[in-house]
């Protein structure tokens, strides 16, 4: 019988992220007034001004909710794919993992990882700083070494929990969590 769990997490935004919205919004308004205003100036194109200014505004609508990014793992049978939705329009497999391949999996400590050397890092997580992350050291066929980083929910790490080697962290105590979900 197949176990099946999945978890939708959402990527917090930061000030750097809230700086870029906010200079979206100030380039779409400006291109919209110079546009409207070049409409005025040369009338003649009037009706070319107007859509571009519609263009800029609605743009500037794109760029800012690609910025809303969500996280999904579904994991089956100890096989774990974690996918990347942008702005609920859009979703792409960032990869597919086995537990049974983890080397190294417990809750994620930046510092611990700072001197490694991976080929790739996957932070598919709230906030690499949050209480909740866990992490996931494994060689993958075409990324290499990686390092995975996650904000599994309570029923997610109870199904990996069973098919991560003992050796990797499999029997770790899971005590960071700041809530159940």
């Amino acid at each position: 019988m197949d176990s099946y769990c999945e978890y939708l997490v959402k990527k917090k935004n930061g000030g750097k992220e809230l700086g870029l919205r906010a200079l979206i919004i100030v380039a779409a308004l400006a291109l919209c007034v110079i546009f409207l205003m070049l409409g005025f100036v040369i009338p003649t194109f009037s009706m070319i001004t107007t859509l571009l200014a519609a263009g800029a505004l609605y743009g500037g609508y794109i760029l800012i909710t690609n910025m809303n990014v969500e996280y999904e793992y579904i994991a089956t049978n100890g096989e774990m794919d974690v996918d990347k939705i942008v702005a609920k329009r859009r979703r792409k497999r960032l990869i597919t993992v086995n537990a049974r391949t983890f080397e190294r999996f417990g809750p994620f400590k930046e510092a611990e990882h700072t001197g490694e050397n991976y080929s790739n890092r996957i932070y598919a997580c709230t906030d690499p700083s949050d209480p909740g992350c866990y992490f996931a050291v494994l060689t993958h066929q075409t990324m290499g070494r990686l390092l995975l980083v996650f904000s599994p929910n309570d029923r997610v790490l109870e199904h990996l929990k069973t098919y991560i080697p003992k050796q990797a962290g499999g029997n770790a105590l899971y005590g960071n969590r700041p809530y159940g979900n």
